[in-house]
Formats: C-alpha cells, sequence, structure tokens
C-alpha cells in the first residue's frame, strides 16, 4: 500500500511541476517575431552598410584621451566635421550616453565616465551617406 500511495505522489507532484513550467512558459512574452521586424531588420542592414563603407575608409576617426578628456580626430582626408556618438557601458545601462552634432577635435571631459568597457558608436554623413563605425574601448 506505502508503494502505491508513494507512486500517486509522485505523479501529482509530476502534473503539478508540468502545469506550474506551462503557466510559467505561457505569461511570458515569448514571440520569436516581433511586431516591428521588418524594421528592425532595415536598420541592421542599414548599419551593417553604413559600417563596410566606413571600413573601406579604414574607420577614419580614432579616439585619444589627453588631459582627463576625450579628442576624436579624422585621420584620412575625408570632410568629416561632425559626429554623433553614443557610449554605450557594458553591463552597466545607467552609464550610457550619447552627444550629438560633436565637433571633431574638440575635448569632451571623461567626468562623465565610469571605469570599464564601452561600446562607442560614430554615426557621420559624407556626401549624404550614413557612416559607422563602431569601437571597443576601455576606460580606466
Amino acid at each position: 500500500m506505502k508503494f502505491r500511495n508513494g507512486i500517486i505522489i509522485a505523479m501529482i507532484t509530476f502534473v503539478a511541476f508540468i502545469v506550474t513550467l506551462a503557466l510559467v512558459i505561457n505569461s511570458k512574452d515569448t514571440e520569436l517575431i516581433s511586431e516591428d521586424y521588418y524594421i528592425q531588420e532595415k536598420s541592421f542592414n542599414q548599419d551593417y552598410a553604413a559600417q563596410q563603407r566606413a571600413a573601406d575608409y579604414k574607420n577614419p576617426i580614432k579616439i585619444n584621451l589627453k588631459n582627463k578628456g576625450l579628442i576624436f580626430t579624422n585621420e584620412s582626408s575625408l570632410e568629416i566635421e561632425k559626429i554623433d556618438l553614443s557610449f554605450v557601458l557594458m553591463n552597466n545601462g545607467t552609464a550610457d550616453f550619447s552627444i550629438k552634432d560633436h565637433v571633431l577635435g574638440t575635448v569632451i571631459s571623461t567626468d562623465k565616465l565610469s571605469k570599464g568597457v564601452y561600446e562607442v558608436q560614430i554615426r557621420y554623413h559624407i556626401q549624404n551617406e550614413p557612416f559607422m563605425q563602431v569601437i571597443s574601448w576601455h576606460y580606466e
């Protein structure tokens, strides 16, 4: 009799586990295709093309750290005056920030920066064509 009761309890526990698992999975938003899938795909393709254009010109924008300031310079003959910057600190979303229309050669204070590895996205236009560089940069 004890053996039979043990099997019944094990079966009830297993069914309860399966039901709980099904409820948890159904409560999560697990759609594989989002409603804005095509917009996201278009943006991804445009970013990829912009990165390829920058790579074709050997990624002309460089980062230099000087006297508690960052300086972005154009190391090519391309006519680039202003850039848009996005600083993304890995594993710390609160430290992310962006700068629009930054003039090349001017200093950005490092006072805003936290220590860590940043992904720096640099966007600019040359003859109405978008360019994008992505640099992994470590700030200590």
